[in-house]
């Protein structure tokens, strides 16, 4: 098919009112994420925005996988990054509880936009298990066990040093009971402020260093894949539809990574002597192999093992 033709059934897509979530793409996500939690650990589920299109910005849910975050659910608004309400960041999470099957656990990570207690309390009424979100160094902070109001900023971190509170009223409102944690890094250039609902320090640490891997959504989707840097759409009900096809493309080439890696057929498309490509672009160049020797593409996409295959 010609490119012209292809870029002719996309632009379709995109303005068909008739494309929605429940026809094209629950059927796909919630399998998935059943798929996926078959790891006997549960899900990992990141949050984060990004500028999308012509003035408009996207909230996004993914799920860690195979050291990435795959997109499972978004939402487009007029206005810049950083600019969700705590009800949209509770939109969303509704959105996307609907697709987590039953019984599984959840762990909940998130940027300093996402330290809400109206947020806090969506996750406790979801029933996931753990969250850890960064936050201010100003917040304020109630120490139950000494009956004193204290912040983060009164830590006085130095770098490689890691001090908590246990047991805190988080925020002015003094809400939950919940673990405060001031950690700097000896090579960031700043502290990182924690709350969270677990009781363990370094569990806390290790879990949110797995945060940052939605960042590779944002730089797969624009830079280093589909370009969406380039769109000049601005009407965010389009821009929904270009990024459930994102989502459904994405998915689909990191399969086919998995499925050239488990088949070792990557060693005819990438170097040997280290690893340089993410599934995601290992499907890629899988699948331009594949078309360029005119063989059948593997289409198998509910057959995604889960992540402790990897």
């Amino acid at each position: 098919m010609a490119v012209e033709s292809r870029t002719a059934k996309l632009v379709r897509f995109i303005k068909n009112e008739k494309i929605t979530d429940q026809l094209y793409w629950l059927p796909f996500a919630r399998p998935l994420l059943e798929a996926l939690s078959k790891n006997g650990r549960g899900l990992t589920l990141v949050i984060d925005g990004s500028a999308v299109g012509r003035g408009c910005a996207a909230l996004f849910v993914g799920v860690v996988y195979a050291g990435r975050a795959l997109p499972v659910g978004w939402l487009v608004i007029e206005g810049n990054k950083g600019h969700f309400s705590q009800e949209r960041h509770i939109e969303l999470l509704r959105q996307v509880s609907g697709l987590v099957p039953k019984g599984v656990g959840v762990t909940f990570l998130g940027d300093g936009e996402f330290d809400g207690t109206l947020l806090q309390e969506q996750l406790a009424q979801l029933g996931w298990h753990h969250y850890i979100v960064r936050t201010a160094r100003n917040i304020q902070l109630f120490v139950r066990a000494c009956g004193r109001w204290t912040s983060y900023s009164e830590m006085s971190l130095e770098k490689g040093q890691t001090r908590f509170f246990k047991a805190v009223g988080f925020s002015a409102e003094g809400y939950g009971s919940l673990l405060a944690i001031g950690h700097w890094q000896a090579s960031f250039d700043d502290p990182l402020y924690l709350v969270t609902n677990l009781l363990e320090v370094d569990e806390a640490l290790a879990l949110y260093k797995k945060r940052y891997r939605i960042e590779t959504i944002f730089s797969d989707y624009k830079s280093r894949g589909f370009g969406l840097q380039n769109s000049h759409l601005s009407a965010p009900k389009r821009l929904h539809r270009l990024l459930m096809a994102c989502a459904l493309a994405y998915w689909w080439l990191t399969y086919l990574g998995v499925t050239a890696h488990k088949r070792e057929w990557d060693k005819i498309i990438a170097r040997q002597d280290r690893c340089d490509l993410s599934f995601f672009q290992l499907g890629w160049r899988f699948m331009e192999e594949l078309l360029n020797r005119g063989r059948p593409i593997p289409c198998l996409l509910l057959k995604l093992p889960p992540s402790h295959h990897f």
